[in-house]
């Protein structure tokens, strides 16, 4: 099995960053990053922060088991619509799914992204079980024979982008594509294909006392539009053209909007035009 310090070496190359902007990214001082990977050091405690920015599998860079990335969800979709591009040709298969002529020759001429919305027309129109297209079939056989667990799952990156787009995309169904967002970050947690990501602005859900849930300005959150509201969740909701980070309540019939900060007001919306953007499912804060 490899030494931490040599994989550390392989997923910064294979990521395309210098030591200076892991320990930067992580916030580590660089001879400290350096010792690292020189093997004098055997250990760190951002070895999770780490591996979300080098976008690697972070139980394979602290232990060696498993693979170094998971394929992501477009991966492995394209590899699913391999055999069937090797036997209908893009013409061929642009006969049977007419109405996708034009994402299909983009799809395989240009390398476009396979959103959600595509892969579903696809499994639908080839009468395929549905999401079978997003269904890694090879990292399946290879878990039934491992007696490792396998860590936690980097689904892809999802866009980081603006709350002004935030307050547009809650009004939209479409899938942000590359070149939409600030940044493509990773995302540690299970998500849907329309998840993003906010930074945190202001201090209304940052909490003053020690020991409770606080999310500070800066902090990175993961907002999925797919979850389900329930009472208590974090939420991003729209009231009045203004989009805000607040917590979900039901009380007495009524619905609440609440900040953590205690000098923040809670807002009673029942009844109001609200929308709401998605739930928050993590956060990332830089050290």
């Amino acid at each position: 099995m490899t030494e931490l310090k040599d994989r550390l070496k392989e997923a910064r190359k294979a990521a395309g960053k210098t030591q200076k902007q892991v320990a930067e990214a992580v916030g580590i001082t660089q001879p400290s990053y350096s010792e690292l990977e020189n093997g004098r050091s055997y250990g760190t405690r951002y070895i999770t922060q780490i591996a979300l920015y080098l976008s690697v599998n972070p139980l394979w860079l602290a232990t060696g088991n498993g693979v170094m990335r998971n394929a992501s969800v477009e991966e492995v979709r394209r590899k699913n619509l391999d055999p069937l591009l090797n036997e209908f040709g893009i013409e061929g298969l642009a006969q049977k799914l007419p109405k996708l002529e034009s994402q299909l020759q983009a799809i395989f001429t240009e390398n476009r992204a396979i959103n959600s919305r595509v892969a579903r027309a696809i499994e639908d129109g080839l009468q395929l079980p549905l999401g079978s297209l997003d269904h890694d079939k090879a990292a399946e056989k290879a878990g039934a024979l491992s007696n490792v667990s396998p860590g936690p799952r980097i689904q892809g990156r999802v866009p980081l982008i603006s709350w002004v787009q935030a307050g547009e995309f809650c009004e939209s169904i479409d899938i942000f594509e590359p070149g939409d967002a600030e940044d493509w970050i990773p995302c540690p947690a299970k998500h849907s294909d329309r998840t993003y990501a906010l930074r945190v602005n202001g201090d209304s859900m940052t909490s003053p006392y020690p020991g409770q849930k606080s999310y500070p300005e800066g902090t990175i959150i993961f907002v999925d539009p797919d979850k389900a509201l329930i009472n208590g969740c974090r939420v991003i909701a729209k009231l009045n053209g203004e989009v805000t980070f607040k917590t979900y309540a039901e009380d007495m019939g009524h619905i609440y909007l609440r900040p953590i900060n205690p000098t923040y007001s809670p807002m009673d919306v029942t009844g109001k035009d609200i929308s709401f953007c998605g739930v928050i499912i993590g956060s990332y804060s830089p050290e």
